[in-house]
């Protein structure tokens, strides 16, 4: 009980200096300026110790120099400086970005939302869905589409944030996506991030090795990779393409932006009546990128203390006997520093004294099967 108290009080101490490091530390958000805004789980040290050739049954998805790649915005409007973006940075990538009727119209109804989606799905001279940007409405374009379509087009959607919507789908039905930079993977994130990010799409899976800067829980769990933005994450349950679904066993990954420790609070909650958290043979967690500072938002009060950080929060909240591995910190989100993750594929996640690695299984079944 000692030795659980003294872990407990170190936790508070190291996630208290983690949101003061994020705040004002390369790559946080909250500024000097007072923007009333801070990051948590961004800077800490990640390497990719190496590559693999993907050899799986979904080894068709992945793309060679020359392929064909729809550019679409299957969730918000972008502008026009982001499509631009995306066409030449995927053109120096060495593919030939092929723009969908309805990318960057001043309006444009969810019809041809919809629209875009099935024509990049049914052209069988696209190899590839490459989202520009997220924002909302990627579940409402999901409604209209069967699985059916994803399964039988067999082709990888590119994207975060809204674009968990389709990372869903696209598990549920059984065919790998990715989850990383869009229209940003040529004017902001990293080049390491980039660099990853294309050689994935090609079929080079990377190895990391995390160092946690939040203390971690020790373990190995492998099972297949689902997850994405929380929030966007949440309302995909109970949906005909909500990938918790799956027999197969799975480890999560979140991230999430611009909501307070309330509101990750509520999310997590969700997940964990739905039985969700129980499942999951690992859980891995991302950036916590442009959190509100707000008085409201850290209502640990009424729990007997404040939160010190929102791994705090989970901690006490989520992770009270936990019974498999956990991960903080993985560069992966809304910050300039965020590597590809293949979602909906196998994955093994180590953890030891806040070291963890994430290592892709070729040939393991994936979420659909």
């Amino acid at each position: 009980m000692k030795a659980k108290k003294c872990f407990a009080l170190l936790l508070a101490a190291l996630s208290l200096l983690g949101v003061v490091l994020a705040g004002f530390g390369a790559g946080g958000a909250a500024s000097a300026s007072g923007s009333g805004k801070y990051s948590e789980g961004v800077n800490a040290r990640c390497e990719i110790t190496g590559y693999h050739r993907y050899q799986g049954e979904n080894s068709g998805c992945f793309l060679s120099k020359g392929d064909k790649v729809a550019v679409i915005s299957p969730s918000e409007l972008p502008t026009r400086k982001r499509v631009d973006a995306t066409v030449n940075g995927l053109r120096a990538w060495g593919f030939v970005p092929v723009t969908g009727k309805y990318v960057c119209p001043q309006t444009r109804t969810l019809d041809e939302l919809i629209a875009d989606l099935t024509w990049a799905l049914n052209d069988p001279a696209i190899k590839a869905v490459f989202c520009v940007r997220g924002g909302s409405g990627a579940s409402d374009v999901m409604d209209a589409v069967a699985l059916e379509l994803i399964r039988n087009a067999n082709k990888p959607i590119i994207g975060y944030s809204d674009i968990t919507v389709y990372h869903s789908a696209w598990a549920a039905a059984g065919v790998p996506s990715i989850h990383a930079g869009m229209s940003d993977a040529f004017t902001y994130i990293t080049d390491a991030c980039a660099k990853a990010e294309r050689r994935m799409m090609t079929g080079d899976i990377p190895s990391y090795r995390c160092t946690a800067n939040t203390p971690c829980v020790n373990g190995e769990a492998t099972g297949v990779l689902l997850g994405g933005n929380l929030s966007t994450f949440v309302s995909v349950l109970g949906t005909e393409y909500d990938c918790t679904r799956t027999d197969q066993p799975y480890i999560l990954f979140f991230e999430d932006v611009d909501d307070n420790m309330r509101e990750i609070h509520r999310y997590l909650t969700i997940l964990k009546h739905l039985g969700v958290l129980d499942r999951a043979s690992g859980i891995v967690f991302g950036e916590w990128t442009d959190l509100p500072v707000d008085g409201e938002g850290n209502f640990g009060a009424v729990r007997g203390g404040t939160f010190q950080s929102v791994a705090d929060m989970i901690y006490r909240e989520f992770l009270v006997d936990p019974s498999i591995p956990v991960a903080f910190d993985f560069p992966a989100g809304h910050a300039r520093v965020n590597y590809p993750l293949l979602m909906g594929e196998t994955v093994k996640l180590s953890v030891s004294d806040g070291v963890y690695t994430l290592e892709w299984v070729e040939g393991a079944k994936s979420a659909g099967d």
